[in-house]
């Protein structure tokens, strides 16, 4: 931001700007002090005193000054754009994503206030929507790169593919994924940071297509390039957990943990192959350390109620959901936690009514019909709960849980033969189902 023409360079600032250009921005600080004393609320004064505040962490001071200039300045893209990123860094998602859509208006080829909005996109799993903006912007940049200093751009569209490979990738277009990491790859050439992420995703990509040898294989390269970065430590631990391989994911999920302690999708990842271990009380430590970082994590929210259910705490599975369910009363998966919770306490009737609201909002959830199913089984009414566990067995038709529920249903019917053959397939599917195993032998008793 230039200094106006008519009026006279201040030496403070002239100082400043080249200290702040050196990167010394506690040298720059006093001296953009001294300018705004005599100059007031000049836009550019404020603007680089607020940048010399966000990098010593002064956000909510920074973003003070960046609204004030604003004010001052509303149509300069460079504003809006730095008051979006201390938003964003503010946990101001919305407020962020409000800001980098100020910048685009006003500078529509801002490439780093589009990458910017995609990532609050990402953030807020709105993945769609993060899809169309990365799609027009590596469309754009692979249109610049066309020209005789394109070269230049290979590194952000590097970045760009990398981030649209991601998204395709958490809406499981994973071989398109593939396909744009690929190009991605192209474009780092020997940055070998951004080589490192890209084949991390590409190792996620192969493991949604259960190509877990080579995810994981993936995953390890990544690691060699790149071996104190905890995202990747994570993502080998993650696709050796979806290859089954749950003793083995432990280990470099613990050490992403080691390299970044706040790291929260690693402990979410962590608990769940904690749980599969049947570590249940270290699940539990997991999740709450999550839940202490950010309270409102609905994931850790959702895992933290499971496993207290899987180990019979059931008032502590509501006391977890409580707040989350004030906050959004119409969450299905929530809602069908506080339902297997209830009907745990046998409070039955308000189990029903927790069920029925969620299978109102998801009617095609086979998990929440067959547990309202169950519950109005446990209230006598298996007539009625038929339907609901055969309605649910088209969704998920070898599930065991679904089977043990739908023969258990049986037996109260007095369908017995029926029933028999519903329970087998219900431990052909899972022979470790204790809930089955018990309703075959009263059967057979």
């Amino acid at each position: 931001m230039a200094t106006p023409p008519h009026i006279q360079p201040d030496p403070d600032l002239q100082t400043g700007l080249q200290y702040l250009r050196a990167g010394w921005f506690d040298r720059a600080e006093p001296l953009f002090r001294s300018a705004y004393a005599r100059h007031g609320d000049r836009p550019e004064i404020l603007h680089y005193l607020a940048v010399c505040l966000s990098q010593r962490g002064a956000l909510a001071d920074a973003e003070v000054l960046w609204r004030k200039a604003i004010a001052k300045d509303p149509n300069e893209p460079m504003l809006s754009y730095n008051l979006g990123l201390a938003a964003r860094r503010l946990g101001k998602l919305d407020e962020a994503a409000k800001r980098f859509r100020d910048t685009i208006r006003r500078a529509p080829t801002h490439i780093e206030a589009r990458l910017a909005l995609a990532g609050i996109h990402i953030d807020q799993q709105r993945f769609a929507a993060a899809e169309r903006e990365l799609s027009e912007v590596v469309g754009n940049l692979d249109r610049a790169l066309e020209h005789a200093d394109g070269a230049q751009l290979r590194p952000v569209q590097a970045r760009s593919r990398n981030m649209l490979g991601h998204v395709l990738y958490r809406l499981g277009h994973y071989e398109p994924a593939l396909e744009i990491l690929e190009l991605a790859l192209r474009d780092a050439g020997e940055d070998t940071a951004r080589r490192a992420q890209i084949q991390g995703d590409r190792a996620l990509a192969l493991g949604g297509m259960e190509h877990h040898d080579e995810a994981i294989a993936e995953a390890g390269k990544a690691l060699t390039l790149a071996p104190e970065n905890a995202s990747l430590h994570h993502v080998l631990g993650f696709v050796l957990y979806f290859a089954g391989r749950v003793s083995d994911a432990i280990v470099p999920i613990q050490r992403a943990l080691e390299i970044d302690p706040s790291f929260a999708p690693a402990l979410k990842t962590l608990a769940l192959a904690q749980t599969a271990a049947e570590k249940l009380d270290d699940a539990i430590d997991s999740l709450q350390r999550a839940l202490r970082q950010n309270p409102r994590d609905r994931d850790a929210i959702l895992q933290l109620s499971f496993v207290y259910i899987a180990t019979d705490r059931f008032q502590e599975a509501l006391d977890t959901l409580e707040p989350h369910l004030k906050a959004m009363p119409d969450d299905v998966r929530a809602l069908n936690n506080q339902g297997l919770a209830l009907r745990g306490l046998k409070r039955l009737d308000e189990a029903r009514r927790a069920l029925k609201r969620a299978s109102r909002h998801a009617t095609d959830d086979p998990m929440v019909l067959t547990n309202l199913g169950a519950v109005l089984v446990d209230l006598g009414r298996p007539a009625e709960a038929r339907s609901l566990h055969e309605h649910a067995l088209r969704g998920l038709p070898g599930d065991s849980r679904i089977l043990t529920n739908y023969g258990i249903c049986l037996v109260a019917l007095g369908d017995r033969d029926r029933a028999r053959e519903a329970l087998d397939d219900a431990l052909a599917s899972n022979p470790a189902n204790n809930v089955a195993l018990a309703a075959r032998a009263g059967l057979d008793a």
